[in-house]
């Protein structure tokens, strides 16, 4: 499932290609997956509540990164920028960067243990097509 997401995640870390569309339509083929592949209600729902988490945890990964951007185009506009400007824009930047990894990793975590490896591996296949 989140092989997909991460890969956008990854897309964000380099700064190649458009990773919010990407993100969003791999969560939405895992969403559809796991609706169509995962009979039992109760692993359903653990799944898709993972899902939604991944979506809130991506949403305020990109909340972080825009005041980032925001900061750096500001000081991009100064005649009279100082690389300490910079800094101060990033500061938080590795910390942003560290925490969406680790919700990640997290939350793959928790997709996989919501289902069975059958259901995992047909939401894998399913997601694909």
């Amino acid at each position: 499932m989140l092989w997909a997401a991460l890969s956008a995640f990854m897309m964000s870390l380099t700064g190649k290609g458009d990773d919010t569309f990407t993100f969003r339509k791999s969560v939405e083929h895992v969403r559809k997956a796991v609706m169509h592949e995962v009979r039992d209600a109760g692993r359903r729902r653990e799944a898709l509540a993972t899902l939604d988490r991944v979506q809130v945890a991506f949403a305020d990964h990109r909340a972080q990164t825009a005041k980032i951007s925001v900061c750096l185009e500001r000081a991009d506009r100064s005649y009279s920028v100082a690389p300490a400007d910079y800094q101060r824009c990033l500061v938080d930047a590795r910390r942003a960067w560290d925490r969406a990894a680790d919700d990640f990793v997290v939350l793959d975590h928790a997709f996989r243990a919501a289902l069975t490896p059958a259901e995992y591996a047909a939401v894998r296949r399913s997601a694909q097509r």
